[in-house]
């Protein structure tokens, strides 16, 4: 099956899926589309205007008209005619798992003193707002889930470098929240 763009209707409510969400039979249901795609659609996205997304990933999303040519542009994880709008490339970078890693270490790497009591990832962030930039000589490569830019590989994996028997969660946290974030 050819890959259509959002704009495309590709069928119709049911009768029965209509009745179970309150709707009447035959709204048109428009083919699928990336969540961050359309969240640019929605933030107003049009040529020179850039728009980030961030959740569990991060998404740096651009278009250009089709009619004229575009520069070979290293690094972009993605050039895809109607990917965001008809009739324009859509042009993607970011980060993939970005919010997945905060996620992963507030769920399975962190002392319960910051679980205890509230949210962690709140109790996490207080903690590591104390720190300033570099303080603590840590630095994360977030490629736990590969990299989408600017290497375009999915199979580097994350580090943590500079870590020590001492280095405490807020810590560590903050190294993951601010990637390549060095010491002033």
């Amino acid at each position: 099956m050819p890959a259509l763009t959002a704009d495309r209707k590709v069928g119709e409510l049911t009768l029965e899926l209509a009745r179970a969400v309150g709707l009447p039979r035959g709204v048109p249901v428009a083919v699928g589309a990336f969540d961050a795609h359309m969240g640019a659609v929605g933030a107003g996205i049009k040529p020179g205007t850039l728009v980030k997304i961030i959740g569990t990933s991060t998404c740096d999303m651009m278009v250009a008209p089709m009619d004229a040519p575009l520069p070979d542009i290293p690094g972009l994880c993605g050039i895809v005619p109607g990917s965001i709008i008809p009739g324009m490339y859509g042009l993607e970078a970011g980060q993939s798992a970005v919010g997945d890693i905060f996620n992963w270490f507030a769920k399975y790497l962190t002392p319960a003193q910051y679980a205890a009591k509230g949210d962690t990832h709140a109790n996490l962030t207080r903690e590591a707002e104390k720190l300033l930039p570099g303080q603590t000589g840590l630095l994360a490569l977030d490629w736990n889930n590969g990299n989408r830019t600017i290497l375009v590989d999915p199979l580097l994996t994350g580090l943590l470098v500079g870590q020590t028997l001492h280095t405490t969660a807020p810590e560590i946290y903050r190294a993951l929240v601010k990637p390549r974030l060095l010491a002033r």
